[in-house]
């Protein structure tokens, strides 16, 4: 089990690029913060930061598992390793 996981999954609509950031981190009082950033590339403040609270992993981690499998359904990639250099 992982304290901590954050994915980046982009996609084109309308000849704009359009990012989606998923976050799951544990904080100081045990609780699992599961945090949602979408928004432009053109843009430098996000549409919106969503953050939910869970008290436990299990649940938090099926949340972000969720939302993963309804972005890729949405057309949403990961970011290509490759062009990160």
């Amino acid at each position: 089990m992982q304290s901590s996981y954050r994915i980046t999954l982009f996609r084109e609509v309308n000849h704009k690029i359009r990012y989606y950031k998923l976050a799951l981190m544990l904080n100081l009082f045990g609780e699992y913060i599961f945090t949602k950033e979408y928004g432009s590339l053109k843009r430098a403040k996000p549409t919106r930061v969503i953050e939910e609270y869970y008290e436990s992993y299990k649940p938090a981690y099926q949340h972000l598992q969720n939302k993963l499998q309804e972005k890729y359904k949405r057309g949403y990639k990961k970011l290509n390793p490759a062009f990160t250099k």
